[in-house]
């Protein structure tokens, strides 16, 4: 892992120490915005042409061995700077990154560049002083209000959309689209469910994937639809009585798609389970439904336990199920010693292969990852009644 010292060291080496980057980075950008503007002026009067190169950007692929992608976006962010000169003289003294130059030019379209013509050297004194993010966010309000008193239809809004589809690997890939109702919604329930681990070495992408999941897991797990007891979801997995107990059990959907063995113990850790007598492919009898973990059973474990128990993970009750430590399908009992609460998405890692739990007397729970490092969870200290005092 690297660290901010190894970093140090790498920049010493060159010449070049971490205080001193910034004000390096800072020049950097400001012969960019030069380098933009001057390729915004050979744009505008046709130079690369006697090269014999058809547009500004065939020309920098050519003698610059820029991208496509590089090569258009320099020449639109010079058109840009061109376009806008209080913007340029900010890029060109610092006052604006690169980042805040392109979140400007993400929010000037075409509708509101009249109002920004009159008023960009005002918005440039309240953006300068943000970091990016805040800057993208000051911006798209700026656009809303430009766009609230310019004189143009109504804009159309997006009609919502959900495509995916299963992959050859079984992954699930789509695209979707979101109107700013949904959008909002989306966002702030990604950002509510997003989480950090001890040692965080997941990209921003798989934790916002992840804390989808837990979204989805929750919802299942807590909507007030048909269901058991708790509102458990009708996700159901059939497997051959004599596949539950092979070494590594893999179920199928209604649909007959396969589960990985995985995903199938964990759904097999609390769910109900049904009996089905078959002649053939022919149902001949049907067992009473039974509970892998009962109702009262589930609420002593979350008395126990909180919530999740991996370590570094604050998700509380409603987001969590029980697990087996000694898996169920391996004859594990369904007592209080051998079930422990882990949210959806640590409860399915819990599954993966190297992956073990020790629950201790004191109902620590030692966890051991496939790399052989282990961590310690202590029950969450519930606040007692006891020492609370009202001044009278």
């Amino acid at each position: 892992m690297v660290t901010i010292a190894d970093q140090r060291a790498e920049l010493d080496a060159h010449g070049v120490t971490i205080d001193d980057f910034a004000a390096i980075w800072a020049a950097h950008e400001r012969v960019s915005a030069r380098l933009a503007l001057a390729v915004a002026e050979f744009d505008g009067n046709n130079e690369y042409a006697t090269n014999g190169a058809v547009t500004m950007a065939a020309w920098l692929r050519q003698h610059c061995r820029m991208s496509d992608r590089d090569a258009t976006a320099l020449v639109a962010r010079g058109r840009f700077l061109g376009d806008y000169q209080p913007v340029a003289d900010a890029a060109l003294t610092s006052r604006l990154s690169a980042g805040q130059v392109q979140a400007l030019r993400s929010n000037v379209t075409r509708s509101v560049q009249s109002v920004f013509d009159l008023y960009a050297a005002e918005l440039i004194e309240i953006i300068a002083p943000l970091d990016v993010r805040a800057t993208e966010q000051a911006c798209r309000v700026w656009r809303r209000n430009a766009e609230a008193i310019c004189d143009q239809p109504e804009p159309v809004v997006p009609e919502r959309q959900l495509v995916s589809q299963r992959a050859s690997d079984g992954s699930l890939v789509g695209r979707f689209v979101f109107d700013d109702a949904l959008a909002a919604e989306f966002e702030q329930a990604i950002g509510t469910a997003i989480t950090w681990e001890a040692d965080e070495i997941r990209t921003t992408g798989a934790r916002q994937a992840d804390a989808l999941f837990d979204v989805v897991a929750f919802f299942n797990a807590n909507h007030n639809k048909t269901g058991t007891p708790r509102h458990r979801p009708h996700v159901e997995v059939s497997i051959n009585a004599d596949d539950l107990h092979a070494l590594r059990c893999c179920g199928t959907s209604t649909d007959g798609d396969p589960f990985p063995a995985s995903t199938t113990e964990a759904f097999l850790c609390d769910s109900v389970i049904q009996r089905f007598v078959l002649n053939g492919s022919v149902p001949i009898d049907v067992g009473r439904a039974t509970r892998s973990v009962p109702l009262d059973m589930f609420r002593a474990v979350a008395k126990r336990d909180g919530g999740c128990r991996h370590p570094g993970c604050n998700r509380k009750v409603a987001w969590c199920d029980a697990h087996h430590i000694r898996f169920w399908r391996n004859g594990g009992p369904t007592s209080l010693d051998n079930l422990v609460l882990l949210c959806a998405r640590h409860h399915h890692l819990s599954h993966r292969p190297g992956w073990q739990i020790k629950l201790l007397p004191d109902a620590t729970i030692e966890l051991t990852n496939p790399n052989s490092h282990t961590q310690t969870s202590h029950p969450r200290p519930r606040p007692g009644l006891t020492n609370i005092r009202l001044q009278t």
